[in-house]
């Protein structure tokens, strides 16, 4: 239900789209009580489906998205402006892709079921963009199953739903693991992406300055606390990923801790560059928007010039 009351007034609501490690930074400001020590009283909201969260960030119901960096130019491209990225958490292309190991290559794909979480989202924009840079057609050459999550889609291929699906950490290692072959890495790829990019609207960024640069500041702070204090963050991972498997989280946590979360988590328009030229296929409208014009880095760049990370990390 929409919360009606004053946004200064209010908890904070920021949805994030999946069970992933690259969303560590974001449950540990919650649960190490960072986001409390900068004043403020945020409540995550887990929304599986990208339609569904940017419908209720658009009716107001939630103030801040975090996922994949696609949600901005898609609701730019249906008319709604006020839209802003302004900051994120992992700018690789950070999916990998795992098939049945009777599938030997990609071309083994076709006429087969391939998991996605929702037609939309992250993944299913990982997916496309995969099927159609190794040659084959997403609508013609495989069939596309909406699954539900990240842990969802490797259930299917467990179960024999699917024959193959884009996977993010940590269940990526689950899935090698459990023999499943990883026929991509598509973070080897160079191609840059907003796997974890956090959106609101301008005008809430502008009005509510003072909040939201506490919100940049606490993720900051969360980002040093979750490589400094790796056993306190892995219970974290495990909670919400509810993945019982240590050696698993072990190994999703130590690459993230070692190559990807940033110290400033600033986007760039580089990081949406890949979803506009993709989006452009279908839509050539896309082709107009510059990526800097959906990027916000004020609140990130205040917080980096007040000299909290070197006092961080000397």
């Amino acid at each position: 239900a929409a919360n009606t009351a004053n946004p200064a007034e209010r908890n904070l609501r920021v949805s994030y789209s999946a069970p992933a490690t690259a969303f560590l930074p974001l449950w540990a400001a919650k649960e190490a009580g960072i986001f409390e020590r900068n004043n403020l009283s945020v409540e995550l909201l887990y929304v599986a489906s990208s339609p569904i969260a940017l419908s209720a960030f658009l009716s107001d119901e939630l103030d801040v998205l975090a996922g994949g960096g696609t949600a901005a130019p898609t609701a730019y491209l249906q008319g709604f402006r006020d839209l802003a990225l302004f900051s994120t958490l992992d700018h690789r292309f950070a999916f990998k892709i795992f098939t049945l190991p009777s599938i030997v290559d990609v071309a083994g794909l076709r006429g087969k079921r391939f998991g996605v979480t929702r037609f939309g989202g992250s993944l299913d924009f990982a997916s496309r963009y995969f099927l159609k840079t190794s040659g084959l057609d997403p609508q013609r050459d495989v069939q596309l199953v909406q699954i539900g999550n990240t842990a969802d889609i490797l259930a299917a291929l467990v179960n024999g739903t699917v024959d193959g699906g884009s996977l993010t950490f940590p269940y990526n290692f689950a899935a090698s693991k459990l023999g499943y072959r990883q026929l991509a890495d598509l973070s080897q790829s160079g191609a840059r992406y907003a796997t974890a990019a956090f959106l609101s609207k301008r005008k809430f960024l502008i009005d509510q300055r003072v909040r939201m640069q506490s919100f940049v500041k606490a993720l900051v702070e969360s980002i040093h606390y979750v490589k400094t204090n790796p056993e306190s963050a892995l219970k974290i991972l495990q909670r919400y990923t509810r993945m019982a498997d240590r050696e698993i989280l072990k190994l999703a946590y130590d690459e993230y801790a070692q190559k990807v979360w940033p110290r400033s988590p600033a986007i760039e328009p580089d990081d949406i560059k890949l979803i506009l030229e993709h989006l452009a296929q279908t839509n050539p409208k896309a082709r107009d928007i510059q990526p800097a014009a959906l990027i916000y880095n004020d609140l990130v760049d205040n917080v980096t010039r007040s000299g909290i990370v070197e006092r961080l990390y000397k």
